[in-house]
């Protein structure tokens, strides 16, 4: 269920990326064609700060491959399903208890 709903939102976030390049080309009513993009712009830059915050987090442990960086640029936190189950077995593997 948590896959589907992922999946969802990652085409909810296309479709607004979608609704950007649109605006950009095409005169869309009211005032969308001038508001779309700059949405798209701050957006982008907080994916953008999010995305290289979790690439220095990382660092100690793992290297952020430039594939999920760019899909932690794209869909925000809907793109970090390999990071965070490469941070969970992190984690679990240093929460076990020692024999």
């Amino acid at each position: 269920m948590g896959r589907l709903l992922n999946l969802l939102a990652m085409g909810l976030t296309l479709f607004f990326w979608f609704g950007v390049i649109v605006s950009l080309v095409v005169t869309l009513p009211g005032k969308l064609s001038s508001f779309l993009p700059i949405c798209g712009v701050i957006v982008a830059l907080m994916h953008w700060v999010q995305a290289s915050m979790i690439r220095a987090a990382c660092k100690p442990h793992f290297f952020v491959t430039n594939s999920e960086f760019v899909q932690v640029l794209i869909f925000g936190v809907f793109g970090m399903r390999d990071i965070r189950a490469r941070l969970k077995d992190i984690v679990d593997a240093g929460s076990k208890p020692q024999p």
